[in-house]
Order: structure tokens, then C-alpha cells, then sequence
């Protein structure tokens, strides 16, 4: 399929710079959309064309989906608004005659109604265009580089909202190849896929064994929302955003982060990376 054309949006993100990579591979053709095109240049190499993209700004719509077939879509991370800027997006991506969109959206969002990554969802799944959705649980990787990696540089404690909960974490490349074979096909067309890893930890074992492979003891230490609310505030984080954060951990405590589904071994021919693994690459790269 080399004729196909893929816009990747959020291309230096944790999914868009593992997905590029792949879709290169595949003999497709690239545009890596993103805010910031020289870091992107930096991080993705001279293989693909880089654009500006911003969700926020129309007159950078056009050059980047004109020419493309196939989307990658992923809103901002947690904002509480990117329903009216996707939809804006997504209007677009139609008028431009995009035949597929694949939403990078998350594990349980279709039971919250009220969640702006649901209303993107219900935008995309009234378009006249082909689309898959994608719900992956929590990466793996928020450990490392994500937001709780600054904690475990620190020396610890974790300290999250997630009390005893347990959560089927997955790794970002195990959604990045999912992206890739959705993306390259037609199989997909119309589904939601769940994507999760192979076994359900709770926070304390996830960072019990992370520390396990560093070569100090880190801890886990459940806080509560308006204790992990402060530490976010002191980090910059709008309320809005922290909304949409405590949204998350409330969906771990209640166990709707616990299932562990299939659809990354049905998908890839394999099963997903192991959270053992990750931490073992993770004690690698910090020692």
C-alpha cells in the first residue's frame, strides 16, 4: 500500500514518535503534524516531512490534510476541551475527503458522556468517513518519561490518588504497532479497540517492581485528590486539566482500569509487553 498517505498528529508525543518509525517501515507515506516542527525534525530525522499543525489555529489545516488519506488523531492530552477544536478538525478532515481516522482516545471513555474525549468520540463516529477508535489503559511509560517519572528521580515517594486500585498498563509501542496495523488495513473500519497489557498491578506493586531494578528503594504512597490536586497546581497544571486527572485515578480506585483484554495479542499476532520488561529497560537506561 505504498500509494497511502498518513498524517500523524501529536507526532512527537509518546504514540506519535513510536508510530512514525513504523509507518515509514510499512512503505507508507508520512507527514508528522505537530506544533513545534523543529523538534520534531530533531526527534523523527530527515525520513519524514514535517508540518506545522495546530488544532487551535484553521490556516494550518489545510496543507496538512489535503494531501493525506489516512489521520492519526490525538487531542490534547487532558484537556477538558478539545472536543471544540477536534470537531473543527474533524470537520476538515471530511471536506478534505479523508477516507480513515484512527482516534487516539483512552480505556473507559465511552461511560463517561460528559468527558471532552467522549464528544470527540461521538464527532468522529458521525462523520462520512471511515474511522477506528483506539482506548489504551495508562502507559507504562508515564513512568518513565511521563509524569510520575520526576518522583522516581527524586527518590520517591509515589505519590498518587490511586489507593489499592489496579491497572492493566500497557507499553506505548504495543499501542504505536496497533496504530500502525490499523492504519495500514481495513479491518478495522468502525471499532473501538480496548488496548491493555497482560497482567493488572496496583500502584504499589508498579513501583515496587520498578525499584526493584534502580539502585535506591522507591515507595508508593496513596494521597488523596485534594493532596495530589495541590502537588499538580505547584506543577502548573490548569484546573481544568486536573479535572480530567482525578478523573483518571477515580476510574482506577473503581476498578474500571483492572480489566485485562485481548485485542493487543488478537491485533499484533503476540502478546504485550510485559511491566517487568519495561522496568528492567528502565533500570538500563537510568544506571
Amino acid at each position: 500500500m505504498a500509494e497511502e498517505k498518513v498524517l500523524v498528529t501529536g507526532a512527537t508525543g509518546k504514540v506519535g514518535r513510536e508510530l512514525v518509525p513504523l509507518l515509514l517501515d510499512a512503505g507508507l507515506e508520512v507527514k508528522a503534524g505537530t506544533r513545534d516542527p523543529v523538534r520534531a525534525r530533531r526527534l523523527l530525522g530527515s525520513k519524514v516531512e514535517v508540518v506545522e499543525l495546530n488544532y487551535a489555529r484553521t490556516e494550518t489545516y489545510s496543507h496538512a490534510l489535503t494531501w493525506a488519506d489516512r489521520v492519526f488523531l490525538m487531542p490534547p492530552p487532558f484537556s477538558p476541551d478539545s472536543d471544540s477544536v477536534i470537531g473543527a478538525f474533524l470537520d476538515w478532515a471530511v471536506a478534505a475527503r479523508v477516507r480513515h481516522v484512527v482516534l487516539l482516545s483512552g480505556m473507559t471513555v465511552g461511560d463517561w458522556t460528559d468527558l471532552a474525549l467522549r464528544k470527540v468520540e461521538l464527532h468522529l463516529e458521525r462523520q462520512d468517513t471511515d474511522h477506528t477508535i483506539l482506548r489504551p489503559n495508562l502507559y507504562m511509560q508515564n513512568f518513565h518519561p511521563g509524569f510520575i517519572s520526576r518522583q522516581l528521580q527524586d527518590g520517591g515517594p509515589v505519590r498518587l490518588p490511586a489507593g489499592q486500585g489496579r491497572v492493566s498498563l500497557v507499553d506505548v509501542r504495543d499501542v504505536a504497532a496497533v496504530a500502525a496495523q490499523v492504519l495500514t488495513g481495513e479491518d478495522h473500519f468502525g471499532s473501538a479497540l480496548t488496548l491493555t497489557g497482560s497482567s493488572a498491578l496496583s500502584m504499589q506493586e508498579a513501583v515496587g517492581i520498578i525499584s526493584s531494578f534502580l539502585p535506591g528503594t522507591v515507595a508508593y504512597q496513596p494521597v488523596s485528590d485534594e493532596e495530589y490536586r495541590a502537588i499538580l497546581e505547584e506543577e502548573g497544571w490548569r484546573d481544568g486539566e486536573i479535572q480530567v486527572i482525578l478523573g483518571l485515578f477515580e476510574s482506577i480506585r473503581a476498578g474500571g482500569r483492572e480489566p485485562v483484554l485481548p485485542g493487543v495479542e488478537e491485533i499484533l499476532g503476540r502478546p504485550p509487553r510485559t511491566f517487568q520488561a519495561f522496568a528492567r529497560e528502565l533500570g538500563e537506561d537510568w544506571s
